[in-house]
């Protein structure tokens, strides 16, 4: 027994039992500079080398980027939060470009630090659309990206979404945050990292408002958003209503300009 006891003294002496591992700390912004942006400005969101920027982006843009959430999802808060304009530019501590994860918990902690942001969760039912798949076998190109890599996602409003190194709940939260009235969940249980192009005809770019192929004008146009999610890609959205996660503001502030 006393050897034994001799033995562990020995080995936490010496340094040789493991030692606990110390969680590191998260990454935040070394600076971040917030102006007010323009009213008519078209709101942009990148991840320009290792910084976050934005232009033209209201409160609730910047938090469904953070949060990975439709604006339905953001209830409550003064009115300032969707309309007011800023534009952002924020530098990480480090050098070396931070994961997708990284990034938005770093975007997070800027909406506290900044606008003063105290929230809390609740659970509502709501219309959202499920990615699903379709009875045919789904067209998707495989990613060559590195998988722990950001997402890259470009997005024209005249009907094309390209997205690059995507996971399928990714590709659904581009879906919800550029192209669709709802929120979106992914329920395709395909996994991987995938580069995807879909291409169709927003109902307002149609002439006279009516479908493809009313026209000589648009017959050679791309399908609507649902008939070209299960050709281009095999895939669909599916309307539902789902138990969804809310975010509750309970208070925010404008922020200060430095």
């Amino acid at each position: 027994m006393r050897s034994a006891i001799l033995l562990s003294l020995c080995f936490l002496v010496c340094g040789l039992l493991p030692a606990q591992q110390v969680p590191k700390a998260p990454l935040t912004f070394a600076v971040a500079t917030i102006k007010a942006g323009a009213p008519d400005a078209v709101a942009v969101t990148q991840i320009r080398g290792n910084r976050f920027a934005t232009e033209g982006t209201t409160f609730v843009d910047v938090f469904k980027y953070a949060y990975n959430v439709h604006p339905e999802q953001v209830v409550g808060g003064p009115g300032w939060l969707r309309t007011e304009k800023f534009d952002i530019l924020a530098d990480p501590e480090t050098e070396k470009r931070p994961s997708s994860d990284q990034m938005k918990a770093m975007v997070q902690q800027l909406l506290v630090e900044r606008f003063h942001l105290v929230m809390h969760h609740e659970q509502k039912i709501l219309s959202v659309y499920a990615l699903v798949k379709t009875a045919d076998t789904p067209k998707l190109t495989k990613s060559t990206a590195d998988p722990s890599g950001i997402p890259v996602v470009g997005y024209n409003p005249s009907g094309e979404l390209h997205v690059g190194n995507a996971t399928m709940a990714n590709f659904a939260t581009f879906l919800q945050r550029f192209v669709l009235d709802r929120p979106a969940v992914d329920q395709t249980g395909i996994a991987g990292h995938f580069d995807l192009v879909l291409r169709w005809t927003p109902d307002n770019f149609r002439a006279g408002g009516g479908k493809p192929g009313d026209s000589q004008e648009d017959a050679s146009a791309p399908p609507s958003l649902f008939t070209a999610m299960k050709e281009q890609l095999g895939l669909k959205l599916q309307p539902t209503k789902a138990a969804t996660d809310v975010f509750m503001i309970d208070r925010v502030e404008q922020p200060s300009e430095n």
